[in-house]
């Protein structure tokens, strides 16, 4: 294209063209919020009802996930409107309820937990991913 001359076709394609990259932008951040809100429902289990090392092994890799996600959201340049709507409820909903399987983890499970606690924890580790997966798929669906 020639910058300072377009046909209005040509006008109309590029505004297309542009808008296209734009909500492709959006994808990326969606593949991260799927990926943590589903790390998210099998690390909580993991850290409270697994044996000796699974604990240890979801905690590094819990570590190692934070990292790279950091490194790689600063690496972006999401302008989605989407995007910049959504991020802020959900990952205030995503703290709020990544809080209920830790206060239940650690201040209320027995050490050895029933089937019903087992439950109960596991569907607050559920419950405490869903922000991020819901955020994640609207973000897929952006066209």
């Amino acid at each position: 294209m020639s910058g300072d001359h377009l046909t209005p076709d040509e006008a109309l394609r590029e505004i297309g063209r542009v808008d296209r990259r734009v909500r492709y932008s959006s994808r990326g951040p969606g593949r991260a919020y799927l990926l943590v809100g589903l790390a998210t429902m099998v690390y909580w289990p993991a850290m409270f009802l697994g044996f000796h090392p699974l604990p240890l092994i979801a905690g590094i890799g819990w570590i190692v996930l934070t990292v790279a996600l950091c490194v790689y959201m600063a690496r972006l340049r999401v302008h989605d409107r989407l995007m910049k709507r959504i991020n802020g409820p959900v990952s205030a909903a995503y703290v709020l309820t990544m809080m209920l399987p830790f206060v239940v983890g650690v201040w209320m499970l027995p050490d050895r937990p029933t089937a019903g606690w087992t439950a109960a924890l596991v569907a607050l580790s559920v419950l405490a991913g869903l922000p991020l997966v819901y955020g994640g798929l609207r973000l897929m669906r952006n066209r």
